[in-house]
């Protein structure tokens, strides 16, 4: 599927499509807590959140992990 073709999917398909791979990945437990988590920390403000998240991290480590990532995936 070409990236166009990603960008075409409408914010319900969005949710439902990343839903699915949660659940697969995290099983309904580990997707419940995660929508928790999600939730309780949309209080929080984004950017202190990411301060955290990519702590001691260059942006040239962060897009490695991300295409590492995206080249690892499953199909």
């Amino acid at each position: 599927m070409s990236l166009n073709e990603r960008l075409k999917f409408t914010d319900k398909e969005i949710i439902e499509k990343g839903s699915r791979v949660l659940i697969k990945e995290l099983g309904y437990s580990g997707f419940l807590r995660f929508i928790r988590q999600v939730e309780s920390s949309s209080k929080e403000d984004y950017l202190n959140i990411d301060k955290e998240i990519f702590k001691d991290m260059s942006v040239d480590d962060i897009f490695e992990e991300a295409k590492e990532h995206w080249e690892n995936r499953e199909s």
